[in-house]
């Protein structure tokens, strides 16, 4: 009796986070923004992984739908050997996907989710109480609408989908990854 009480004790942290993580991987509908902050993603030799194509290709169809929302592409250089930003990969994927390169803000200078809304943030008109939504893949929205929040951005969530071929291997990394996010916090607004 014990050890089916310990074990469930056990488990309940995790029940909850995968209902968390169910419930904010659908994001909160149609949002109306005055921006859309995109979050970046590892490249792969300087070119978009296929996690950020496909932010890339709900970014561009969530800005056709509000042609009054700016863009804030988030990402600085984060690999070893890379030599241009997530958010410049961004911003060239969107032109190409029809959208006007005058609507995106580049923020290129983060390492980190916690770094992109701290930046983005100062990027942002805050005299008019602007409207954001964000914008990541359905297996990050919990953590990031989370740093968001903690970071001083009240926002709406726009998910993009996850490739199947890594859904269950993202899903189980943002379960380690949300308490260490915790951690890196405080580092990130040093630096943002």
């Amino acid at each position: 009796m014990k050890k089916t009480l310990f074990t469930a004790l056990a488990l309940m942290p995790t029940a909850v986070f995968a209902v968390s993580e169910a419930i904010a991987s659908k994001g909160s509908g149609d949002v109306n923004a005055d921006y859309l902050l995109i979050l970046g993603h590892a490249l792969e030799n300087n070119a978009a992984s296929p996690v950020l194509e496909l932010r890339c290709e709900k970014a561009a169809e969530y800005l056709k739908a509000h042609p009054d929302t700016r863009a804030i592409a988030c990402g600085g250089i984060t690999g070893e050997n890379q030599t241009v930003s997530e958010a410049e990969v961004i911003k060239e994927l969107l032109i190409s996907k029809g959208i006007d390169g005058k609507r995106i803000i580049l923020e290129d200078k983060s390492k980190t989710t916690a770094e992109n809304f701290y930046n983005a943030k100062k990027l942002m008109d805050e005299t008019k109480n602007a409207r954001v939504a964000l914008l990541s893949s359905s297996y990050h929205l919990l953590r990031a609408r989370t740093l968001a929040k903690l970071c001083g951005i009240e926002a709406k969530t726009v998910a993009a989908p996850t490739p199947k071929n890594v859904c269950i291997n993202c899903f189980a990394k943002e379960f380690f990854a949300f308490p260490l996010m915790l951690l890196n916090l405080k580092e990130a607004k040093k630096n943002g």
